[in-house]
């Protein structure tokens, strides 16, 4: 069986990791499991390229991003994956067991736990997208993973299998099926929903953009609480901040709480009704407007960091609209090609990683039993994608439209609607657990499945 994965992001190399730890390794009539990463971008791994800073866009795909979290179900995903990897991942990162939200003059708001019920209790994590993108680099043999952009990705049709074609002027690869791992302007979402060349269903600039880095974390207080990341709304903009690293001196395992690191991270998005040029900015500009935007706001560490910090990228809220299906024939989107979410979900890393995990757990049950079953081999793998979508879609629906709503909050606003957030807020920290069990945010129920 041969299998094309578009796109050599989290998702894609976490579908390929998952992929090759369930799927038989041959199949009836088969030689062996071939799955190949279609990656735009050069992507070596660590050790194979020259040292650069995490905050600077890089010509590798893992160079686009700063900081990321990643949740306890996510965590969850990982941990069933691979146990090292689990591991290597956690050990770069801090373990946050909780956002403390805050009001621009310093009211404290609401305290969110961010630590699941499972046994053990695992914590959130915090750290850098490229800390998290080598991790699973590092498992992806380099002969798999190939440097060419898909142009365009053909449909099965019951004759032929489905096929990418590339922009270099290399010659079409058929496939089994296809992955879609490609993000908000995922050709293989262009051939699910459309014709395949146009997007029907082009993505959605949201009006809000983030900046943001790495920084010292001497920028905090000293007296910050251990194991905490802070969130500041205000009618003008949002600020977060925290550490995202672990001391040497402690081991971040997720479960215990540990002494902060050397590195913390912030982050800021606001209102900005035209799309902006992520490519031809003004750095100067937005360092100066985060200052006036920010000088009212009451947290010294956030004075601290506007005053201190430059800007080296801007980036754009985009977000998947609702597709019809994530599937067609010898096709299957994962990660932000079938569900781009807004960055207030704290989910995005931890959705792809389950899309990941449902999408080659259904395709392994269904061609474990090809041989005895009856319907042909492309048969069983509709039946798993649609399976898959029967599973995911729902779920990423309730993460977006509540990640939308928390979004809403860091637009600019009254000072009327201001303080109504603030009740917002405060009334959700009130109730967040019983929130927190009604979404299932942190946990889901596929293996039942």
């Amino acid at each position: 069986m041969k299998i094309i994965i578009v796109g050599g992001g989290i998702s894609g190399l976490s579908t390929y990791i998952f992929l090759k730890k369930l799927l038989p390794p041959a199949l009836p009539h088969d030689t062996s499991l071939q799955i190949c990463v279609c990656e735009s971008h050069e992507a070596p791994r660590r050790q194979h390229r020259s040292k650069s800073s995490v905050t600077a866009p890089a010509s590798f795909a893992q160079g686009v991003g700063g900081a990321l979290g990643i949740a306890p179900n996510g965590l969850r995903v990982l941990k069933t994956l691979d146990q090292d990897l689990f591991d290597d991942v956690i050990n770069q990162a801090y373990s946050v067991s909780k956002f403390r939200l805050q009001s621009r003059q310093g009211w404290s708001l609401a305290d969110f736990p961010m630590t699941d019920a499972g046994e053990p209790p695992l914590h959130t994590i915090l750290t850098s997208r490229q800390g998290i993108w080598d991790c699973l680099r590092d498992r992806v043999p380099d002969e798999d993973v190939v440097c060419k952009t898909v142009i365009q990705v053909i449909p099965g049709n019951g004759s032929q299998r489905p096929r990418a074609c590339f922009a270099e002027g290399s010659p079409d690869l058929e496939a089994d099926f296809i992955v879609g791992a490609d993000g908000v302007r995922s050709v293989v979402k262009n051939a699910i929903t459309g014709d395949g060349k146009d997007d029907a269903l082009p993505a959605v600039y949201e009006g809000l953009v983030g900046v943001g880095g790495f920084i010292p974390a001497s920028y905090l207080s000293s007296d910050e609480p251990p194991n905490t990341t802070t969130m500041t709304f205000g009618y003008n903009g949002f600020f977060g901040y925290g550490a995202c690293s672990a001391s040497a001196l402690s081991t971040s395992n997720a479960v215990s709480v540990c002494a902060s690191g050397s590195q913390a991270v912030w982050w800021s998005t606001y209102s900005l009704p035209s799309l902006p040029s992520s490519d031809n900015f003004d750095k100067v500009a937005i360092c100066n407007d985060l200052q006036s935007r920010y000088a009212g706001w009451k947290d010294p560490t956030i004075q601290r960091i506007v005053s201190g910090v430059t800007v080296d990228s801007i980036y754009p809220t985009w977000t998947t609209p609702d597709l019809p299906t994530w599937e067609a024939p010898g096709l299957v989107l994962v990660g932000d090609a079938a569900h781009a979410l807004q960055t207030s979900s704290g989910q995005g890393t931890s959705q792809a990683l389950e899309d990941a995990q449902a999408l080659s757990m259904f395709l392994a049950e269904n061609l474990r039993h090809a041989q005895s079953h009856p319907r042909r081999q492309d048969e069983l793998l509709q039946m798993a994608f649609k399976s898959y979508c029967t599973v995911r879609m729902p779920r990423a629906k309730r993460i977006a439209d509540h990640a939308k709503q928390m979004g809403d909050m860091k637009r600019e606003k009254g000072i009327l609607a201001e303080y109504i957030m603030y009740l917002f807020i405060w009334i959700k920290g009130l109730f967040f657990n019983f929130i927190s069990k009604s979404l299932r945010i942190f946990s889901t129920n596929l293996h039942s499945r």
